[in-house]
């Protein structure tokens, strides 16, 4: 079973102003994400604004980024559709262009029953020969992947190797008492995740990696060295920069942060995103000059 543990960055996708691709960006990113000791990249998941781009641009993305990352890292292709067809006609791309893994999201907009979910995710299995990582992200999509449909999964799936935990930590916590020691589970949230760490992820799927990748890293190494009271120090050093990228639709405020620093992205985004409001880069700026991070 492919190993992913450490930090995986959720990575932005660069835009050219037109709202196309910038492939040169994107390829400098993934290097700097590379030198800055990450342990595997996230292509195309909410923060690469997956459900924003065409077919023809997800599939550029995923065909810049696999040859990019050069088998350094694990690339995890993110899947996010509301449906089987279109979700599988992309997974079965990414294996093509050469994935190491697919982050398949719950299908959202109808409210799927447990029940269909497990037949949602063993279709893809199924049909797609690759490590499988289940995406519950349920603030997102009003769909909850439960524990024990967890556990199904994990007995119904021969390519099922983790899952990115985006619900509250209590069931998060559950969650890995029941199949911790089967699959990765790596946690999506920014706030609970050196708790969770602790407790005993493998790790996190990190936005605001894309900007503070050296302090995501040291923070997952001090807690595999025990030494949780230091992360939890550093962490709190930069939540107030993590509030305020998120105290609004955050892709938009990441990418100002990423640009501040120094971290060429461009700050376009895709309908419905649009340029934050003023003073949400106002307070993202001034963390920026807090921490010492602005050029």
């Amino acid at each position: 079973m492919i190993r992913l543990e450490g930090i995986m960055t959720a990575l932005v996708t660069p835009m050219n102003e037109d709202g196309t691709v910038n492939e040169q960006e994107l390829i400098s990113l993934i290097d700097y994400q590379i030198e800055h000791k990450v342990s595997s990249l996230l292509i195309l998941g909410g923060t690469g604004e997956y459900t924003s781009m065409t077919y023809e641009e997800k599939c550029q993305v995923i065909d810049i980024s696999v040859r990019a990352v050069h088998k350094r890292i694990p690339v995890v292709a993110g899947v996010l559709d509301t449906g089987i067809g279109e979700c599988l006609k992309f997974c079965k791309y990414c294996k093509q262009a050469g994935a190491d893994a697919l982050l398949v999201c719950t299908p959202y907009y109808f409210s799927s029953t447990q029940e269909a979910l497990v037949e949602y995710y063993t279709t893809v299995d199924r049909e797609v020969d690759l490590p499988i990582l289940v995406y519950n992200i349920p603030s997102k999509t009003g769909v909850n992947v439960t524990p024990d449909t967890m556990v199904k999964l994990t007995e119904k799936m021969k390519n099922l190797v983790g899952i990115k935990e985006c619900a509250a930590i209590g069931q998060a916590i559950e969650l890995y008492l029941k199949v911790g020691k089967k699959i990765n589970v790596l946690t999506g949230s920014e706030f609970a995740a050196v708790a969770l760490m602790a407790y005993g992820f493998d790790g996190a799927v990190m936005a605001t990696a894309n900007v503070v990748p050296d302090a995501w890293v040291k923070m997952y190494e001090l807690v595999k060295k025990g030494k949780v009271n230091e992360a939890m120090e550093l962490f709190l050093k930069y939540a107030p920069l993590f509030h305020a990228i998120f105290s609004e639709n955050y892709v938009g405020p990441l990418k100002y942060a990423m640009e501040r620093a120094g971290i060429s992205c461009g700050q376009s985004q895709l309908l419905p995103l649009i340029a934050p409001k003023p003073e949400t880069l106002k307070l993202v700026g001034a963390q920026m000059r807090s921490l010492g991070l602005t050029v």
